[in-house]
This record gives structure tokens, sequence and C-alpha cells, in this order.
């Protein structure tokens, strides 16, 4: 089944029917020992952090090689530090353009002839995206992907996509070039800088619980008067507000903020964190509440409790079930309360009787 639209389905099997006829040799290469390895991730933060454990396993399993990773400008600081990459490669490809900077689509060339001078004898792209595979194609001599949307026949080896985790459906690309996957734990590394300005963002701050109330697309997102209600329950319990969110989501956040009865107990860093400051101030909260984002997969990262809220996507691929790592799954914002949050921090027993 393909993972795109249903209006491209019939086009994306007519095209892979004919393309497996040319391109079935290619499936017969033989897999070889590469020296320089180009890693595909093209998406977002929290793609790139449920990617970390793929990078530390194809490093055990080619310590020797040089190992690249592309990735679009505002994901890059998530890898800094990452021992891992030998280097964090920045591109923002024009096909994927609904959150940060785009580039324009002759930068694809310029990208492609600066890419093959490295000479990658192997690229692992983690999305499935037939424009990947076709980068992918121009740039390494051999290929590892998923065929879930199509153009799986300029693969030399295709993977299923499969209903699992997000952080098992990557590690089974390193198992296809043989890597051990056992080791899941994500990776983020953050600086001294980083974990200065969190101590100073957060001075005064008395059991400080994140509110992340973006995601990047408006379905994924709850409603601005319950983050509110929940603010102001736990705010009477103790603890101090910290909103936090991309400059885009301003209005947003300062339409939650202004529905808070405690503004005394708030923190507004929305628009003025970077992403590594953000990550350093996840990592001192006692709690980060939010949607399906990057900020929940920092905090699952940095091992800071979290309750994730999902409407769209699933939270078996892209969510946590762990005693200090939950979620809540309802099919519209609105079948989600502020009572229902309550109660599952209460079991969390980090809600009524708030006191870790």
């Amino acid at each position: 089944m393909y993972k795109t639209s249903i209006l491209f389905q019939p086009f994306l099997l007519l095209t892979d029917i004919i393309g497996y006829i040319p391109f079935f040799w290619m499936k017969f290469r033989r897999f070889k020992e590469p020296k320089r390895i180009l890693l595909i991730r093209l998406e977002h933060i929290g793609d790139v952090l449920l990617t970390t454990p793929t990078f530390r396993a194809l490093r055990k399993r080619f310590p020797n090689a040089q190992i690249d990773v592309l990735v679009r400008e505002f994901t890059a600081p998530v890898l800094q530090k990452n021992k891992n990459i030998s280097k964090v490669i920045v591109w923002n490809a024009p096909w994927l353009s609904n959150i940060g900077k785009k580039d324009s689509w002759s930068s694809a060339r310029k990208m492609i002839l600066k890419l093959r001078k490295n000479n990658y004898d192997l690229a692992i792209d983690f999305h499935g995206d037939p424009r990947n595979i076709l980068f992918a194609c121009k740039v390494a001599k051999y290929r590892v992907g998923f065929g879930c949307r199509g153009f799986g026949f300029l693969l030399n080896k295709v993977v299923p996509y499969g209903k699992q985790h997000a952080i098992n459906r990557n590690l089974s690309l390193a198992k296809a070039v043989g890597a051990s996957v056992s080791d899941k734990r994500m990776e983020l590394n953050l600086s001294a800088s980083d974990e200065r300005f969190a101590s100073a963002a957060l001075k005064g701050a008395v059991k400080p619980v994140m509110i992340a109330a973006g995601s990047g697309r408006r379905q994924k997102n709850w409603i601005d008067s319950r983050w509110a209600e929940v603010a102001d329950k736990l705010i009477e319990k103790g603890a101090t507000i910290v909103l936090a969110g991309s400059k885009g989501e301003t209005e947003m956040v300062k339409c939650i903020q202004d529905q808070i009865h405690h503004p005394e107990s708030v923190i507004n860093l929305c628009g003025k964190t970077t992403i590594t400051q953000l990550a350093a101030v996840i990592k001192h909260c006692k709690l980060v509440l939010s949607p399906d984002s990057g900020p929940m997969h920092i905090a699952r990262a940095l091992n800071t409790p979290l309750l994730g809220l999902y409407f769209v996507d699933s939270p078996r691929e892209w969510g946590y079930n762990e005693p200090k790592f939950q979620n809540i799954k309802k099919e519209r914002p609105e079948y989600i309360t502020a009572g229902m949050i309550l109660q599952k921090l209460k079991e969390m027993h980090m809600g009524v009787n708030y006191s870790k």
C-alpha cells in the first residue's frame, strides 16, 4: 500500500511496474563494505531524533566509514556533537517545505554535483519519498530505503515500511546492511551555553511544566482555551508554566497566555530560543505537555516526563507508552478535555498531586 494520496497511487503503481522491468538487475548488485555513507533525513526535528539510534547502529557496524547526514537547516542543530556522524550537510529540499526554509529547485542540481564529489558507496533514505530516491540514485552507488511511496525500483535493497514504531522502522534500514539494532536510545547533546541559557530562563521557576502547544500542522494542535485551563490547574498545584514555540506560533501562544488566570506563574519563551536552547529548557522541566511535535520527541530523548496528544498520526508509530512517557489519542481535538489531561497526569503521579 502506497503511503501517499490515493490520486497518485495508480500513477505510482504503473510507474513501478514499468520501472522494475529495466531496473530489476539492480536488486542483484552485491553489497560491498562502504567507506563513504550518505544518510538522507530531510524531514522534521522528531524524525531526525527518531533516527539517531540508527546513526549509532551504523557507526558500530562501519566504525571507519565516513558517515554524512543530509538534513534541513532547522533540524541540523540537534545533531551537534553527535559522535556517530562525520559531517552534517544542510539542504532545504524544495519538495519538503511546510516548515522552515526551502531552497530553489535549481539547488537540487548543485547539491547533486557537490555530493557526487564525495563518491558515496551507500545512501540510505529514511522517508521513502520518490524524489529522495531519485536524489540518492544520482549521488551513491548502492541505495537502501523504503519503496512505500513509489520508485522502489531505483533502490538496490527495498525494506518493508511496516506499521511499527518509527525507531524500529528506521533501525530496519540499518539491519538491512548488517547492523545490530538492539540499542534504541535517542541521542541529543547540548552545549554548555545552551545549559546556561536554560538556567537563566528558568531562574525562579518552581516545578516548571512546559506547554509546547504547536506542532507545525494545525490539525495536530489542541484547543487554546483548554491548554489555558490545564495551565491554571497546574499553577494552582504549585507549578510554573513555560510556554514554548516557534516564531510562527507566537500569536497562538499569546492567545493561550492571555487566557491563563495566573500570569505571574507563566514564562513565555515562544520565539525566543534556538532549538538547542529549547532542548536545554526541556531538560530542566519536570514535565512536557505537547501534541505530536519536535518538543515532545526532544523531551523523550532527554528523559523528561511527557504527555503527548494525538489526533492525526498514530502514537504506536510516533509516540511513547512508558511509565514517564504517555499519550492520549482521540479522533478530534474537542474530544480531549482538560479533565482528561489532569486525570492522565494523576495516573502518572504528576497531576493533581503534582509534587515532583
